[in-house]
């Protein structure tokens, strides 16, 4: 059972401890994404935030940049950024020197395997207070990765490009890390010089109107107009031509936004009740006689927005 201390006491502890976050967005970690301590967030931006990256290696974060891949959970922190950092002859594509920290479901001890089958060193350091393993290179003995272990079949690792740190600048972050997954930061979270607080949000009521524009004209028997709101393939359209086919009728009963935490820029979610009736003798492909509950997310390419999904559930 955890005592609680007097208020006074407990005050001047955080006050003379390095480790007392401004606040816990700041901070990331647990209390920021509501992870249990000892875990980590699938979010990684979330959990190890810019100011968390800056403050733990002195290193001003200019661009922080999720995957692109689904089911690929990775933050990458950039220290200097440049539209033609890869650069050839007929070539150039944007980058720089950064931080990566990658979450992976795998087993530990075959991953272990593999980088020693590829000819990599394992090696452990004092300076990281949790189970961990630090892979090293076979030709030069530099730091190919840093992977603390959160259990059998997970775990958090960070590298570098570009010599964003060195390597033993790459440890002492490990270690900070691994005190931010248990809930004990021994320093204090500053603000990062740069602000990467994403821009805010459209939230107009243009996109619920190209949704409920999609949804009636389905409902009025006009598929060509409603496929050509889709951002699908002709395959999926044809699918989906069959599908709407089937309906005599469709009224929005209503048509809210749904799970606004988690738009976009380019990308936003609604919740769509509908009053549905099939043709005679039509089996449905989903849809029922009566109330349908529908989540219609639409993206926006280029300019304009586009019907990008119609779902059953969120």
């Amino acid at each position: 059972m955890r005592y609680k201390l007097p208020i006074f006491i407990a005050v001047a502890a955080c006050l003379l401890a390095a480790g007392c976050a401004k606040n816990d967005k700041a901070a990331g970690g647990p209390a920021a994404t509501g992870t249990p301590k000892g875990d980590v967030s699938n979010d990684i931006c979330a959990y190890f935030t810019p100011d968390f990256v800056y403050s733990a290696t002195g290193k001003t974060i200019v661009r922080m940049e999720p995957s692109p891949i689904a089911g690929v959970f990775a933050c990458d922190y950039f220290t200097d950024y440049k539209e033609d950092y890869y650069k050839d002859v007929n070539f150039s594509a944007p980058g720089g020197p950064h931080i990566s920290i990658v979450l992976d479901n795998l087993n530990v001890e075959r991953n272990k395997e593999g980088v020693k089958y590829m000819g990599a060193s394992i090696e452990t350091d004092p300076r990281i207070k949790m189970e961990h393993y630090i892979v090293r290179r076979s030709n030069d003995k530099s730091i190919w990765s840093i992977d603390l272990v959160i259990n059998p079949d997970r775990f958090v690792w960070t590298d570098v490009t570009g010599k964003a740190i060195t390597d033993d600048e790459l440890i002492a972050f490990g270690a900070k890390m691994a005190e931010l997954i248990q809930g004990k930061l021994s320093f204090k979270i500053e603000k990062n010089p740069v602000d990467l607080t994403p821009p805010r949000v459209d939230t107009t009521a243009t996109q619920k109107q190209t949704v409920q524009t999609f949804l009636e004209n389905i409902g009025n028997g006009k598929i060509s107009e409603a496929l050509d709101m889709m951002d699908a393939n002709d395959n999926t359209k044809a699918g989906w031509w069959q599908n709407f086919n089937t309906l005599e009728s469709l009224k929005i009963k209503s048509l809210e936004p749904n799970m606004q935490e988690e738009w976009t820029n380019d990308r936003q979610l609604y919740k769509a009740i509908l009053d549905v009736k099939l043709k005679s003798g039509e089996g449905g492909l989903g849809w029922e006689n009566g109330e349908n509950y529908r989540w219609v997310s639409v993206q926006k390419t280029g300019d304009k927005w586009f019907i990008h999904e119609l779902a059953n559930n969120p």
